[in-house]
């Protein structure tokens, strides 16, 4: 953790220190972050020793404390939305529990290149031909937007968040067979609130966002996607006609329709599927499971 003032050192430690009092008082005591948990001052101390990791409670706040300028009241103010909406949504059913529409389940990808560049190991795919003038995928906008942020919880399992050089995912958005449509009510819909989920409850985790195979007809669709983010992430966006110039931004990928270095695998040989789930996540499961019964 680098901190380029004593000041925002200070802010952090503030914003550690009251942890526990603020997931108590403001989450119902719900801790969890990307599977991991946050509280250290839980009553019940088994669960602290058992689960708790300093070095990545310690790496999510500092993130959390950067997303947001280390501005104490926003940060604080943040945290409490993302562990209320957390506990509301449960993306961690989304992601390792649910059976999605299995054609959804195609479209979405997720890749782990060990050996790539700092914040580049880590990446979600969205093939969009596969489902290219299927208006129905987008009809059930819970059942897509639940789809879609199981996929990212997928992608961060993958992170290292106690390395910053790896504790960003790049993300792929393929438009490859994508015929000319108008973005009708039911895909906006989609579209507004995957892209409000992940800028309110999912900050400082992109590294950047690659639109490929978008043919200049379809130049609008990027542009629509502009409209709905803030100028941070728009930075991060980068927009390649030919798929196969993903390569020199991402070497690790596949030779075959995108130009990387890997001859030998297609994308679906690259995925990895669904990773395993954190020791706290699969002791949520239990307990859950234990809740409803």
């Amino acid at each position: 953790m680098k901190f380029q003032t004593d000041e925002q050192e200070k802010v952090y430690e503030k914003v550690y220190k009251e942890l526990p009092a603020i997931i108590e008082k403001k989450c119902s005591g719900y801790d969890e972050l990307y599977g991991y948990k946050l509280n250290y001052g839980d009553k019940d101390k088994e669960l602290v020793t058992k689960y708790f990791d300093e070095s990545i409670a310690r790496a999510l706040i500092f993130k959390l404390c950067k997303a947001y300028d280390f501005k104490y009241d926003d940060v604080k103010t943040h945290i409490i939305d993302i562990l209320n909406w957390r506990k509301k949504f449960n993306p961690l059913d989304a992601a390792f529990k649910e059976k999605h529409n299995e054609t959804l389940q195609t479209i979405g990808l997720v890749t782990h290149y060990p050996t790539a560049k700092p914040n580049k190991q880590v990446i979600t795919w969205n093939l969009y031909g596969a489902i290219s003038g299927k208006k129905e995928y987008f009809k059930d906008v819970d059942a897509f937007v639940r789809y879609r942020v199981g996929l990212m919880e997928r992608g961060l399992r993958l992170l290292d968040f106690e390395n910053d050089d790896n504790s960003y995912m790049a993300q792929v958005h393929d438009y490859k067979g994508v015929s000319m449509f108008k973005m009708d009510s039911d895909t906006k819909k989609c579209t507004r609130q995957v892209i409000a989920i992940f800028q309110e409850f999912y900050p400082e985790l992109l590294s950047s966002k690659y639109f490929i195979n978008v043919p200049s007809i379809l130049v609008w669709v990027f542009d629509v996607i502009k409209t709905f983010v803030d100028s941070n992430t728009k930075k991060k966006f980068v927009l390649l006609g030919d798929g196969k110039k993903l390569g020199s931004h991402l070497p690790e990928c596949p030779s075959k329709d995108y130009g990387g270095e890997d001859t030998k695998n297609t994308l679906q040989q690259q995925s990895v599927g669904t990773p395993r789930p954190t020791e706290y996540t699969l002791y949520l499961f239990e307990k859950e499971n234990n809740d409803i019964e």
